[in-house]
């Protein structure tokens, strides 16, 4: 139908052009620029949105959308002067012999584009709109061989003839040429999710329900099977395995030729000082395909059990778009898989849930998943009085001291491995503890107080030691310092942010609830990061002692510690500078006055915090004294480095709790997850680097120079205030500081209100001040911070939380 009708309009236009042909040639050459405009007749139609493509008030042609065409069009001075001085408004006037011509060379030029003649039909057909029609096609029959839907009776869209299998090749064939064609519009019409969508992870999802099925009843369910389906009830992981193995070339081709399209505007973008905005467009979209491209080819070989194959895909992807948290929630899957991973398996979860531009929180349900797998792992396996593991690989050596030299040391590999699981799974446990919160009154089943304490104590105690031994490697270690850090900004909150603004919020929902609780248990989680940072700052600082020469870069390079504790310690700098999503400062300030509206229960968790604070600045300080003679001989080349010179930290961008001080342009940036825009996807020079390479090595080697930049921006940390022992109480006055301690105080009031169902959070009632004291002290605090910030002040509502809390 739609071809006949449009050979015959084809015929229709032909014939009126080839008799208007000499018509045609008796023209003038002012008849080759005519628009619409300069037919009056017309201007009854402009502003209705079918005909705006080619007809404007301008002339010109529009192929905006109908919420895209802004300003609105009102007409000029002389046309609303015409249009009110005339009595009468006209339609359809007649027209002058002028504007007939005008029309006629109009009607002429439609007639020779592409559609209209006869001859060129088969050329519009091949078209990228054209493929992409066929392909919404091709979708729709696709769509009606799904098992269990109520397909309709629309024989046009089933098509009979085909087979899904045939179909879905076509389709990927089409998809395949628009991809190679037009990256911009490729993206755009999600070309490549379609083509995963219904080439490859329809018919797989197919499969594996089936197989679920399968094992859960034992039978294939051959009912629920659709009519025209191409699932076979025999050897469905076989279908699945072979079907995935197809697929693979044919992603790793279209990967190909993606690359290759790089290194040309790679070329164009340093020759070039500005790019057209289509350029920039192009080379986005390549980018962005290219990272889609990587976790579907990943997925397909997870499928097809190829675990190392998928995991670098997924690794490609994750440097591609660092800031995506889609490929750490994959690569989490993968580690999840082998159970000696799990604490791999915590962080990449984390970097999923806290990536800066999008987050993935499907990983939510997995992360738990997986916490509860791993206390199930401890209960099993690891004995309440196991302090017997330690001497665990001297005892099994002396009780075999007949035995090889080489099984000695496997042996001794199997014992450390042991011993190493273990302690990794204690700290992934310790992180859930920190993430659920630990019980203030006794009266609920998370962790009480002393036995949190007491299991912080005790991993801390074990890491000393494994550490000593060299049990872990730097980027191992580096991935755990970004564990904590998550946990530390999620205690309490099952994983989750909260900013100053959310407590707001919780509190105007729910009056009775407790800020206290969450800035409690951030306390404690930050202090342990603190303990946690300490050991590696005594492993450094032992490490450089040992060696007989004055530091140098090549004497410090291989101390693994390094690394890890300038990612902690930049991030400790980060809390004490003040953070919207950190509230527990006000465990930290080095005053009496506060310790006056506190238990002693409060006080013990403040003088934990305090000495962990004032243990780790002693620690950094060490260091740094030991460091002055290095820091006196360097050039003034390094008084500007960043984190963006050394490469090994290109694995952290995109993740949140350190975003404020490692970004991609070397720069601090303080907003929130959701405020992070436009999503940050690599530049087309480090895209061609990822995709070279054929292996991507986490925690490298570094040299000589990147050594030089960690240690002046470690010494940097160390100048900072809040590491300084001396600095300790500045740290305590910023505006943060009296916020967070705002906020216990209004807890306190709010636990004085009568006739009010009172908790038994003695942390946070202040039993020793009375109410009248805790307003004129929280006053003070309001007063302080309304004249230092007024916009913050703004903000935060502290006028109107002055006017509730100390007088109304």
């Amino acid at each position: 139908l739609c071809t006949t009708s449009q050979i015959d309009f084809s015929q229709s236009t032909a014939k009126i052009s080839e008799h208007l042909s000499e018509f045609r040639k008796g023209l003038s050459q002012q008849f080759e620029s005519v628009s619409f405009r300069d037919v009056k007749e017309y201007s009854e139609y402009y502003g209705f949105f079918p005909f705006h493509s080619f007809l404007t008030r301008n002339g010109g042609a529009d192929s905006r959308g109908v919420n895209d065409i802004k300003p609105s069009e009102y007409v000029t001075i002389e046309e609303a002067i015409n249009t009110l001085s005339s009595e009468k408004l006209a339609s359809g006037s007649k027209s002058s012999d002028l504007e007939t011509t005008i029309k006629v060379c109009l009607l002429l030029a439609n007639a020779t584009q592409k559609g209209f003649s006869t001859d060129e039909y088969d050329v519009a057909a091949t078209s990228i709109e054209a493929k992409l029609s066929q392909a919404l096609l091709f979708q729709s029959i696709l769509d009606e061989t799904k098992p269990n839907k109520n397909r309709s009776n629309n024989s046009i869209a089933r098509g009979e003839k085909s087979s899904p299998t045939t179909i879905r090749n076509e389709l990927f064939q089409l998809f395949r040429e628009v991809l190679l064609a037009n990256p911009t519009l490729s993206l755009e019409q999600d070309v490549i999710g379609r083509t995963w969508k219904y080439c490859f992870y329809g018919h797989i999802k197919q499969l594996r329900c089936q197989i679920t099925l399968k094992k859960e009843t034992g039978e294939f369910a051959i009912a629920s099977a659709a009519k025209g389906s191409d699932v076979v009830p025999d050897n469905l992981e076989q279908e699945l395995l072979s079907f995935s193995n197809s697929a693979i070339p044919l992603y790793n081709d279209l990967i190909d030729q993606y690359t290759k399209m790089l290194s040309p505007l790679s070329q164009t973008s340093n020759t070039k000082a500005s790019q057209d905005a289509s350029d920039d467009k192009a080379e986005q979209a390549i980018i962005v395909i290219l990272y889609r491209m990587h976790i579907n080819l990943g997925d397909l070989y997870r499928y097809s059990c190829s675990t190392k194959l998928a995991e670098e895909c997924y690794l490609k992807a994750s440097k591609l778009a660092p800031a995506t948290g889609n490929p750490f929630n994959q690569l989490a899957v993968i580690s999840q898989s082998q159970e000696s991973l799990t604490a791999v398996s915590l962080y990449y979860y984390a970097r999923s849930l806290m990536a800066t531009n999008e987050p993935f929180d499907k990983s939510r349900t997995n992360l738990f998943l997986l916490l509860g797998n791993n206390r199930k792992w401890l209960e099993e396996h690891v004995r309440d009085d196991d302090s017997h593991s330690r001497a665990i690989v001297a005892g099994n050596i002396e009780a075999n001291s007949s035995i090889g030299k080489r099984s000695q040391r496997e042996w001794i590999m199997k014992e450390k491995s042991a011993i190493n699981r273990k302690f990794l799974a204690q700290l992934v446990d310790l992180q859930w503890d920190f993430m659920k919160g630990v019980s203030l009154d006794g009266s609920d089943m998370r962790i009480h107080l002393d036995e949190l304490l007491s299991k912080m104590s005790s991993i801390i105690a074990s890491f000393t030691d494994l550490l000593a031994s060299a049990s872990f490697s730097e980027s191992l270690l580096c991935k755990l310092v970004a564990t904590m850090a998550f946990s530390t900004l999620t205690a309490s909150n099952q994983g989750k942010l909260c900013s100053t603004k959310g407590l707001s919020a919780k509190r105007s929902k729910d009056p009775i609830w407790n800020e206290g609780f969450i800035m409690t248990n951030q306390a404690l989680a930050f202090s342990f990061v603190l303990r946690f940072c300490t050991v590696l700052a005594n492993h450094f600082y032992g490490h450089m002692t040992k060696r007989e020469n004055k530091p140098n870069a090549s004497s410090l390079i291989n101390i693994r510690s390094l690394t890890p504790l300038l990612l902690g310690s930049s991030f400790i700098t980060s809390i004490y500078e003040g953070s919207d999503w950190f509230h527990g400062l006000v465990f930290y300030r080095n005053d009496e006055s506060s310790g006056d509206s506190m238990s002693s229960e409060n006080n013990s968790i403040r003088n934990l915090c305090t000495t962990s604070q004032i243990d780790f600045s002693q620690s950094t300080a060490k260091i740094s004294e030991h460091l002055s003679e290095f820091r006196k001989g360097l050039s003034q080349q390094f008084e500007s480095v960043s984190f963006r010179d050394v490469k090994e930290y290109s694995e952290y961008y995109g993740f949140f709790p350190f975003h404020s001080f490692l970004t991609r342009n070397g720069g601090a940036d303080s907003r929130g997850v959701n405020d992070i825009k436009p999503s940050e996807y690599v530049t087309i020079e480090e895209a061609i680097n990822t995709l070279s390479s054929e292996k991507l090595a986490s925690g490298s080697k570094s040299s000589d120079l990147e050594t030089t930049i960690k240690v002046c921006l470690l010494l940097a940390n160390a100048t900072q205030k809040g590491f300084s022992t001396d600095e300790y109480d500045v740290a305590a006055t910023s505006i943060e500081a009296k916020l967070s301690q705002a906020l216990l105080f209004q807890s306190i009031l709010d636990e004085t209100k009568p006739n009010k169902n009172r908790s038994n959070n003695s942390i946070a009632r202040g039993e020793k001040s009375s109410p009248t004291t805790i307003r004129n002290e929280l006053f003070q605090l309001f007063r302080e911070v309304l004249l230092a910030n007024p916009t913050l002040s703004l903000e935060q509502d502290v006028i109107g939380r002055t006017w509730k809390y100390c007088f109304y």
